[in-house]
Parts: structure tokens; C-alpha cells; sequence
């Protein structure tokens, strides 16, 4: 069986974890681009073979998974990032399902938009460290948005870098260490262990990079639903 896409390596776009709902739930992506639509078959497949149930993505938009979305206070809020793969409507018509699923107990969306290409989705743009607390690159979002985001999680929650190393944030925590890329920036190392309390381990998947994804990319998160 021949297989064409360059992507599904990415992992992280296959689709979005729900939490909450009592069991495990796969929301599948919709993916913008011809290439990657085509992975949608193989994903069903993958999935259906570990026994995951999935739900198809309700509407029109274009919706990339886990890489554009992420969950915060225990999946009762969520910040979401638009632009560049999904638009501020992917997230109206995700709201509306959540409205569905949930009722009353819908999660809390922040939609704001990213400004960079370099940051075409949130899982590069930002990382969520623990369940309340974020760093994100000042680059990729505007001062505005960045209001509305320490607004909704907390000032005190939300720790802003400045630097040219776009990747260093798609990366994985993994009990007390914080996976992620060989850092290009010397100085990033510090800052990242000085604000997450994480030990930092560089992995090379630069042969990745050339594809436009890093660590955080190549991994989904699957909650148990509770």
C-alpha cells in the first residue's frame, strides 16, 4: 500500500483528546491541505485498531487536531490559535459541538490569532507546562492577544521569550524533564529551566525540522476522559 503523504509523522494534528466526558473521545482533524486530507482514511484505521473511539469534525473549516488547541484547569478551558491552518470560525464550530458534548459544563475558549508563520500552529507558538501555566513567544502573537491570554489563565501564569528559536517550545514534558529540540538560542536553556523548574533534555530531529515540525509535533495526547 502506497502512501503519500509527507506528514503523518506529525502526529499531534491527527486529531484532539476530550477530556471530561467519561471516556476516551478522538475528535479527527480537518486538515486544510490535499496532501494531509488524504491521511484521513489511515487515521481511522490507526485509531479503530487501539480501540479509540473518534467523532468526525462537524463542520467546514479547517482544524488540525491537539497542535491548535490546548487544554487548561483540567479541560475546563482551552486557549486556541488561528490564522494560518484553522480561521476564528474553525473555533465557532468547535464551540458548538463542545455546547453538544458538554451542556453546561462546555470548556471556556480563548481564540486569538497568530501573527507569524513561524508560528502557523498554537503547538509552536506556545507551551503549557502544567495545568494553569504557560510560555509562549512574544513573536507570535500580538500585544493584545497577549492581554487576553494572562487575562484568562492569570498574569502570574503566563511567562513570555523572546527569541529567534521557534521550535524551542514544541516540546514534551515528561515527568521532571522538559523535552525539546537542540536549542539554537544559549541562552534559552536557562530560561526554560529557571521558569518551569524542569530539567532540559535536547534531542537533534532536525531531519524533521525540514518538514516544519519538532518534538511536541510528533506526539498526541490521549486522555482517559475522566
Amino acid at each position: 500500500m502506497l502512501f503519500r503523504s509527507s506528514d503523518i509523522v506529525f502526529s499531534a494534528d491527527a486529531g484532539l483528546s476530550l477530556p471530561r466526558l467519561g471516556r476516551p473521545l478522538l475528535l479527527l482533524p480537518n486538515m486544510k491541505y490535499k496532501h494531509r486530507q488524504e491521511e484521513l482514511p489511515y487515521l481511522r484505521r490507526c485509531f479503530a485498531s487501539i480501540r479509540l473511539p473518534t467523532i468526525e469534525y462537524p463542520g467546514m473549516e479547517p482544524f488540525e487536531g491537539q497542535a491548535e488547541l490546548k487544554w487548561f484547569h483540567g479541560g475546563r478551558k482551552a486557549v486556541c490559535g488561528y490564522g494560518y491552518r484553522s480561521t476564528k470560525k474553525t473555533f465557532a464550530e468547535l464551540d458548538q459541538l463542545f455546547q453538544k458534548l458538554y451542556g453546561e459544563e462546555k470548556p471556556e475558549l480563548l481564540v486569538i490569532r497568530l501573527i507569524s508563520p513561524l508560528y502557523y500552529h498554537l503547538d509552536i507558538a506556545m507551551l503549557e507546562y502544567d495545568d494553569q501555566r504557560c510560555i509562549v513567544h512574544r513573536r507570535a502573537i500580538s500585544a493584545a492577544s497577549l492581554r487576553k491570554l494572562e487575562q484568562f489563565l492569570g498574569k502570574d501564569c503566563v511567562t513570555v521569550i523572546d527569541t529567534a528559536d521557534s521550535f524551542c517550545l514544541n516540546a514534551v514534558i515528561d515527568g521532571s524533564h522538559l523535552i525539546t529540540h537542540k536549542l539554537t538560542d544559549p541562552l534559552i536553556k536557562s530560561t526554560l529551566e529557571s521558569t518551569t523548574g524542569l530539567i532540559i533534555k535536547q534531542v537533534d530531529v532536525s531531519e524533521f525540522e525540514k518538514s516544519g515540525g519538532s518534538i511536541r509535533c510528533m506526539t498526541l495526547d490521549i486522555h482517559s476522559g475522566v
